[in-house]
């Protein structure tokens, strides 16, 4: 007979535990897929938003270095008779100024929502500016219509993730040479908006990752969502909020 080992005490003494009524306990993973599923949602706009900062802020920055570059060039001219030669440039250096500040402000919002007002007209508004280039990317013609300002009670922490995940969805399913609608709407309490993406050729699983999130955000943004993907193509998305009395 070979002799009782270190393990085949642990082991017995395990059995007589779960044979006396004394389950053994095991070792659980702990749930934290719902964390997990939105730091990806969120990662995935990150990138799309980093792509469309970096090509929508370099373009107004190289005009504003090409105006300056001229402007350098006319200062050291004789002066024209008949107004100032570099007011044209100045004005696009103006233009081109507010477009970048508007961006990178939008950004900053974007990054950080937990300190703004659940303000729906403005999360329309972020949405549409920081994923502009994604849309000119799918050759996608955005139409806006609604107020610029709505506040509703929601999350704000929440509200921006969720429009901008309905928002790229319908992108997708506008996709190469279709547009999406996005308008905003009261009607009695509510605050309702629709985005309908149709009219292009449009790429149904690239819209999926998009769809899902906007299903998970929705009732922490206090949101009623409706989805609808017909047969022949697009998508229609309508998000209701109540209004704050």
């Amino acid at each position: 007979m070979r002799p009782v080992s270190a393990a085949d005490e642990c082991a017995a003494t395990a059995k007589g535990r779960a044979t006396m009524g004394h389950p053994i306990q095991r070792i659980s993973r702990p749930a934290g897929g719902e964390s997990q599923s939105a730091d990806t949602d969120r990662a995935r706009l990150l990138e799309r938003v980093a792509i469309g900062l970096a090509h929508e802020g370099k373009n107004p920055l190289h005009n504003m270095a090409l105006h300056l570059q001229l402007m350098s060039e006319k200062l050291a001219s004789p002066e024209r008779i008949g107004g100032s030669p570099i007011e044209k440039h100045l004005t696009a250096l103006r233009d081109g100024i507010g477009r970048v500040d508007a961006l990178l402000r939008s950004f900053g919002e974007f990054a950080h929502p937990e300190h703004l007002p659940p303000d729906l007209g403005a999360a329309v508004r972020r949405a549409l500016q920081l994923f502009a280039y994604d849309a000119r990317r799918a050759t996608v013609q955005v139409i806006q219509q609604g107020p610029a300002s709505l506040i509703v009670k929601s999350d704000s922490a929440v509200l921006g993730d969720l429009v901008a995940h309905a928002f790229l969805a319908c992108i997708e399913n506008a996709r190469d040479g279709g547009r999406v609608l996005v308008s905003i709407d009261v009607n009695g309490g509510l605050a309702e908006l629709e985005l309908r993406g149709d009219g292009g050729v449009g790429n149904r699983e690239q819209a999926l990752p998009f769809l899902d999130a906007a299903r998970r955000l929705a009732p922490e943004a206090e949101c009623e969502l409706s989805i609808e993907t017909p047969p022949a193509g697009g998508a229609r998305l309508s998000l209701s909020f109540i209004q704050p009395r």
